[in-house]
């Protein structure tokens, strides 16, 4: 059945990680990219485009669904759409800010996820990746605890272990099973 895993969660949870394990686990699921008007690290499997491209792609109707946070526009190519009528399970790391419009736009194909970990391990994260400083991160884990308290009625994915279990949960959540 098709389904879109859409998945939503502080920077540093591991989105981008767990998304590249599972490209290597199950390589029948398949991995969406966004379009981004930034360049992305080796780590984020995105597109960097200038806001001119970006832009321009919009107009020319290339987007399933784009949105802006942070300063910067990220998009959903209409791949996605061809894919979902293949009856393909498609991952994505998604913006809780545009769950709304993936919602409408996508509707029972679509199946949120909020990915979460302990404060003390994604703390840990951040310290260990070096691009903010202390205030930063606390401000991170703030937005963190609010996204991880919201949403009540979306499954959860813990990635605060090892990944080969989170790479489990997923499998379960893809399945139909419920993750607490």
């Amino acid at each position: 059945m098709a389904r879109l895993i859409y998945l939503v969660g502080a920077s540093g949870v591991g989105k981008d990680t767990l998304l590249a394990a599972a490209r290597q686990r199950y390589p029948e699921w398949l991995v969406a990219h966004r379009y981004v008007t930034r360049q992305s690290g080796d780590s984020e499997n995105s597109i960097a485009l200038s806001p001119e491209e970006f832009m321009a792609r919009q107009r020319a109707g290339l987007f399933a669904m784009s949105w802006e946070a942070h300063g910067l526009h990220y998009g959903l190519g209409i791949e996605l759409e061809a894919w979902l009528a293949r009856d393909r399970v498609v991952l994505v790391n998604g913006s809780r800010r545009a769950l709304p419009l993936a919602s409408e736009r996508f509707g029972a194909q679509l199946a949120p996820v909020v990915m979460t970990a302990s404060d003390e391990v994604l703390g840990a994260r951040l310290r260990r990746r070096g691009r903010e400083d202390e205030a930063q991160i606390e401000a991170r884990l703030a937005r963190h605890r609010e996204l991880r308290d919201a949403l009540p009625e979306v499954s959860r994915l813990d990635n605060g272990g090892s990944l080969d279990a989170t790479l489990n949960a997923l499998e379960r959540l893809v399945d139909g099973e419920v993750v607490a």
